[in-house]
């Protein structure tokens, strides 16, 4: 849940302007990825080779980082330019289009959109094989009874500007779940184990992670079923390489 420290951004200009820096605003967030890659290599040596999972905003820092936009140019990041072998998203919006109501990533997603050293292309050259994986499970509709497909159009609206034949995980549409090739896409709907929709996540941040990210997130029912759930995670697991 520490993404919520974005939210901090909120009073400048560049975030009313929606021309956020990735390399000022994520600053924190690259530099536990670093932290955490140079915990892997201190234990399985340099030669270990790296799968990075991320999920959501995880997905596109990820891939902003393995991309350069971090200016980093510690020991550890050179060490992952050559270890890191794939990438895999999980509800990662990868685009904002100009359809989109709103920038809610004011300015983040479409500079890493833009830059030719994050497109699945140059990673592919780089050998960082990409998959993304995206859920189809719940529809975006305003005229429906079901509470669930109303909040799934709430957030499908302003991010890619239409309803009607909108699906995704409830909060990302597939529509932006997906790069370019060479980079795979996987679909995904329902859990094999109970049939229930896949879902962008089980949890929800609150207020207290604009103060301290690691505080607890509000538990969504038992039945609630993501990308981590058992009965989905076999349908993309394949894909770490």
């Amino acid at each position: 849940t520490e993404w919520i420290k974005v939210a901090k951004q909120l009073p400048t200009k560049d975030f009313i302007d929606a021309n956020l820096s990735v390399k000022v605003t994520l600053d924190w967030y690259f530099d536990a990825m670093e932290q955490g890659l140079a915990e892997l290599f201190a234990e399985g040596g340099e030669d270990l080779e790296v799968c990075v999972i991320g999920h959501s905003i995880g997905g596109w820092v990820a891939r902003a980082y393995l991309g350069g936009l971090s200016g980093s140019s510690t020991a550890v990041y050179r060490l992952a330019q050559d270890r890191v072998s794939s990438l895999v998203t999980l509800g990662t919006p990868h685009t904002s289009p100009e359809s989109a109501l709103v920038d809610q990533t004011r300015g983040l997603l479409r500079e890493i959109a833009s830059s030719p050293e994050c497109s699945s292309q140059t990673l592919a050259d780089r050998g960082i094989q990409i998959t993304c994986v995206g859920s189809s499970g719940l529809s975006g509709k305003i005229i429906t009874t079901e509470l669930e497909e109303i909040i799934a159009a709430t957030s499908y609206l302003p991010l890619v500007g239409r309803l009607g034949d909108v699906k995704g995980d409830g909060i990302v549409p597939t529509d932006l779940a997906f790069m370019e090739s060479p980079a795979r896409s996987v679909e995904i709907e329902k859990c094999l184990e109970t049939g229930n929709a896949v879902r962008h996540a089980h949890v929800l941040p609150t207020p207290w992670n604009l103060i301290d990210g690691s505080a607890p997130s509000l538990s969504l029912p038992d039945d609630i079923v993501w990308y981590g759930s058992p009965g989905v995670i076999g349908q993309w697991l394949k894909y770490v390489e």
